[in-house]
């Protein structure tokens, strides 16, 4: 056995060995919280007669995956199980239940992607940093690459969610807006184009007068431009362009149409980490508002302008951000940016990021400090979202 990541009940996370439940102890576990609505069917657990749990560990996916990654194994059987129960009008889900010391947290995954990619011997994953999340707020829910949806809970959650399910009331969760995110999302993306030309864009937004077309990072420009644009020509009474420049402002992309809930438009490299918003911004929205900042990130491969004789940093410097003075001498464009600037960008991912008070107070132990500016002064120290997390932390995805 290895050492791994482990929540403890305070919610910290600490190394230790990953404790593993046998099938009287997981009986124990789910008789005590929900007797008497509850039978023992074979190898599941039937519950109000209308829900069907087939349940087993989560445990560390193993070397050579970081301490982080947890899985729970998917039996042979559950396919069958799955297809029994359908014919019987039963709701089946996975369920993934986390012990550490006191620690108690349970994990359903909706079986119908796994279904269909024929689950036999496959594994789900989750984070330690949801199931930390899950133990300190009560619940966590993403959908992932596969479209799966995955959603921790700590005991108490558990039980109104399996409650609710069984027809005692109403289950209040954010499914709603995961659906709105998704929609609207899934449009954007089809207008995406699958390779971004740095001189063409520069162009488009150039024409289109964009307060932006200047900057040196013109992939993140461009896709703000692209959803801004795409906003006025599918306009929502959901969504809204926010981004106040000004002192005081809350210097965000978006603003939803919920109380306190804030987005942001990130674009970067795939494998590097996502670099957030200043620590004054996000405090104002997060900690003194109690509110909520989703992340919505376009994560690309990219080809150097150096590779391609800096044509991209020539045409900047001579067409938009000096007219009148021409670089000619390829160290000259080398140091004017030419060493960061980006030929070509090709789009691969459409993620969302969830960033509340809770996952923010986790985040912000490990600030990105940006140095100083032109005139000495330190700037702003930023959020920084860590690439090891960044699919942890991913609410919902769509491969572009």
């Amino acid at each position: 056995m290895t050492k791994c990541e482990q929540i403890d009940r305070t919610g910290q996370i600490v190394l230790d060995y990953d404790q593993v439940l046998n099938r009287n102890e997981i009986k124990k576990i789910l008789f005590d919280l929900f007797n008497p609505i509850i039978r023992q069917d074979r190898k599941q657990f039937i519950l109000y007669e209308k829900i069907a749990l087939l349940a087993c560990n989560v445990t560390y996916l193993g070397n050579p995956h970081p301490l982080s990654k947890k899985r729970i194994q998917l039996k042979k059987y559950y396919l069958d199980y799955l297809k029994e129960n359908e014919l019987k009008g039963l709701k089946t889900l996975y369920l993934g239940i986390y012990s550490f010391k006191k620690t108690r947290l349970f994990v359903i995954f909706e079986p119908s992607t796994y279904a269909a990619k024929k689950s036999h011997n496959s594994s789900a994953h989750v984070h330690t940093i949801n199931l930390q999340y899950a133990q300190l707020t009560g619940k966590f829910e993403k959908i992932d690459a596969f479209s799966n949806k995955i959603i921790v809970f700590n005991s108490y959650e558990f039980i109104r969610f399996i409650k609710a399910l069984g027809g005692e009331f109403v289950y209040n969760n954010e499914e709603n807006f995961f659906e709105l995110i998704s929609n609207y999302l899934s449009v954007f993306k089809d207008k995406i184009k699958k390779e971004w030309l740095g001189i063409d864009c520069y162009k488009e937004m150039m024409l289109a007068k964009d307060n932006n077309f200047r900057q040196s990072e013109w992939q993140g420009r461009y896709f703000e431009f692209l959803f801004k644009k795409f906003l006025l020509e599918h306009p929502t009474s959901e969504i809204f362009w926010h981004s106040e420049k000004k002192n005081n402002g809350i210097d965000l992309d978006l603003k939803f149409d919920r109380n306190r809930v804030y987005g942001d438009l990130k674009a970067d490299q795939i494998e590097h980490d996502i670099l957030g918003n200043s620590f004054e911004c996000l405090d104002k929205v997060l900690i003194e508002n109690h509110g909520t900042v989703y992340y919505i990130c376009c994560l690309y491969r990219s080809e150097k302008d150096s590779d391609h004789n800096y044509q991209v940093t020539r045409y900047r410097n001579n067409f938009i951000r000096d007219p009148k003075r021409k670089y000619d001498n390829d160290e000259e464009l080398k140091n004017n940016y030419g060493k960061k600037m980006k030929y070509s960008v090709s789009p691969k991912i459409l993620c969302v990021l969830k960033i509340d008070e809770t996952m923010y107070s986790i985040l912000k132990k490990k600030p990105f400090q940006q140095g100083r500016n032109s005139n000495g002064k330190e700037r702003k120290a930023k959020l920084k979202i860590d690439k090891n997390i960044i699919d942890a932390l991913t609410v919902y995805v769509q491969k572009i």
